[in-house]
């Protein structure tokens, strides 16, 4: 059975940027999948946003220098509005077959 577990958080993310994670220390039979909530920064006004949202891409898997599978995560702040600034938390799903 598999284990979700929160892998990541950025506090706060400006409009439109972008955050790069490169995460390693898989072995040869391990399965990971990723999501992102993203969720209004806690400094800004409740209602400030018309649209709340990050998207996410997956990038490249390679192998790390100590030998274990390295995956890249993209995320990217995409929330419209007068004060588009949100924290963003990554969330892994991982199983060993």
């Amino acid at each position: 059975m598999g284990v979700v577990s929160e892998l990541y958080q950025v506090d706060s993310m400006d409009p439109g940027e972008t955050f790069t994670l490169f995460i390693h220390g898989y072995g040869e039979n391990d399965y990971a999948n990723y999501a992102i909530v993203p969720t209004q920064h806690s400094n800004e006004p409740s209602g400030a946003y018309s649209v709340l949202g990050a998207q996410l891409t997956m990038g490249p898997t390679t192998r790390h220098v100590d030998g274990t599978v390295a995956r890249t995560i993209v995320f990217q702040n995409i929330t419209v509005g007068p004060q588009a600034y949100i924290s963003v938390r990554v969330l892994e799903f991982k199983q060993g077959i």
